[in-house]
């Protein structure tokens, strides 16, 4: 499902033979596509999140506090299970108003990285002998397949309305979808869910003066790029600058919109 000109240049540069590729494959304005970090499937860790549907709370913490956004949370209504994978999880949503909405807690198997922080985040405490959560880590081999499938049928449900989520709170905001993902920072990152959560509350009307630091490099960096667009093809405006005035260079930001808003 790649673009072709992921699958034809930025995959050889992710199997490091960007260096065969003739100047006439690049883009001549050097302009890259978005939001591709999702064709790499990394797969480096070799225990990653198991949900639990039947002890989740559905309080969106684990979804929160994950760095490379590989925990998504939807709510949809019960009917839309019709042809969902055998391995599918699913709970009935704890909400008022809503008897028939079903909620979801999927986890992007090949993408995580095992930090643990969803753990550590997760305040349901099963009785036993051992600690065990509503989200634990487990091994990542016997998931994979059944994990692929479950991915694509929950991209195919519908995206949660805005209008519909409280994204006053935690739970809220984990209903919206991210529009930074699966960056290459260290796992267990403590900057990456603040610039998630940016894109989850500001979609594509986000722009982003990045100052030069990590940020710039899990960020910036290509062949692949974590910033990415929602259904529409918009997201967020991201740029950098090199010296250390990322301040000033969001002023000019600043400026900019105000003057296309007075054209």
């Amino acid at each position: 499902s790649a673009p072709e000109f992921v699958r034809s240049v930025t995959a050889e540069m992710m199997a490091g033979r960007g260096n065969l590729l003739p100047v006439s494959a690049l883009p001549v304005d050097g302009t890259y596509p978005s939001g591709t970090t999702a064709y790499e499937k990394r797969n480096i860790s070799e225990t990653v999140a198991v949900w639990d549907s039947d002890s989740c709370i559905q309080c969106g913490n684990c979804a929160f506090v994950c760095p490379h956004s590989v925990i998504r949370s939807k709510f949809y209504d019960g009917s839309q299970l019709a042809g969902a994978p055998a391995e599918f999880g699913s709970a009935p949503l704890d909400a008022v108003g809503l008897p028939n909405a079903r909620f979801t807690l999927q986890v992007y198997t090949e993408d995580c990285t095992g930090c643990g922080l969803c753990v550590e985040a997760c305040p349901v405490v099963l009785p036993g002998p051992t600690i065990t959560k509503a989200i634990n880590l487990g091994p990542a081999e016997p998931r994979m397949l059944a994990e692929r499938e479950n991915i694509g049928f929950f991209e195919s449900l519908p995206t949660n309305d805005r209008s519909r989520v409280d994204f006053g709170t935690v739970r809220g905001t984990q209903f919206l979808d991210p529009l930074f993902e699966f960056s290459g920072a260290c796992a267990g990152c403590g900057e990456t869910p603040y610039l998630k959560l940016l894109s989850q509350l500001f979609g594509d009307r986000l722009m982003v003066a990045n100052a030069t630091g990590c940020s710039s490099i899990y960020g910036g960096s290509l062949p692949t790029t974590p910033w990415t667009t929602n259904a529409d093809g918009r997201g967020p405006a991201w740029s950098n600058s090199l010296f250390e005035d990322n301040a000033e260079f969001g002023l000019g930001f600043r400026l900019a919109s105000d003057v296309h808003v007075q054209l």
